[in-house]
């Protein structure tokens, strides 16, 4: 062996034993959050310390940063930051989460495609909680086991719209005959029984401005957009 090859391989030798050194130094100490509105910081850090290696800062963010199962609740992508030796900042993207169930005094909340996505205890404006259908099973991260499937796709269906339309629905309720209504504050929404609310929901986004402060039931069951037929009926 010449002296240009030993040379190399001291230097090789050399920085393998600084990059370890550097490792087992890089004790995390700190954990930062941001992105998250389901979870309080401290609920989200204890949930990424389940994915810290060892307490170290390196082995951490490597692993957090190209573990593709890594799984939370209401999380849909990481992104990780080394932010010195010992301490990372990790930026949260939440699932879209377009309506909840009630279970056990919490709500289940599930995604456009009826992935339960965590649950929560309290309810949160904006988010629908959905009461008059039951369920079998809901598990993280898998498909709510619905005991009446048409009628959940058709929860789906309604969520999704009220979603894109931008609606403040605190309710949506079946009755035992599938008719259904929603709930906007002190207004209740009838919508009757169909397979296909897209032109009742569509019309509501200008529909529901003008009730604000009012207090009634808005009947919408013949609503369409040939008969265009929306009564209120304030309530006594």
């Amino acid at each position: 062996m010449n002296n240009k090859i030993r040379i190399i391989l001291i230097i090789i030798f050399i920085l393998i034993l600084t990059a370890s050194g550097v490792i087992i130094a890089s004790t995390l100490e700190e954990v930062k959050v941001k992105g998250n509105t389901y979870y309080t910081k401290e609920k989200l850090k204890n949930e990424l310390q389940k994915y810290c290696v060892g307490g170290n800062t390196i082995l951490s963010y490597l692993r957090i940063k190209y573990d593709k199962n890594i799984t939370i609740p209401f999380v849909d992508e990481l992104e990780v930051e080394l932010t010195g030796f010992h301490s990372l900042m990790i930026t949260t993207t939440e699932k879209e989460v377009v309506g909840c169930l009630p279970y056990m005094g919490e709500f289940i909340c599930f995604d456009k495609d009826g992935i339960m996505v965590g649950s929560i205890v309290d309810k949160r404006k904006g988010l629908p909680v959905v009461t008059g259908i039951s369920y079998e099973a809901a598990v993280f991260n898998k498909p709510i086991s619905a005991r009446n499937k048409e009628v959940f796709e058709l929860t789906l269906n309604i969520t999704q719209l009220i979603k894109k339309y931008g609606l403040n629905i605190d309710k949506i309720e079946f009755e035992k005959n599938l008719s259904i209504k929603l709930y906007d504050e002190n207004v209740k929404i009838m919508l009757g029984k169909r397979k296909h609310f897209d032109e009742q929901i569509s019309n509501l986004a200008e529909i529901l401005p003008k009730t604000k402060g009012l207090k009634g039931t808005l009947h919408m069951e013949d609503f369409s957009e040939i008969k265009k037929r929306v009564i209120f009926e304030a309530d006594k």
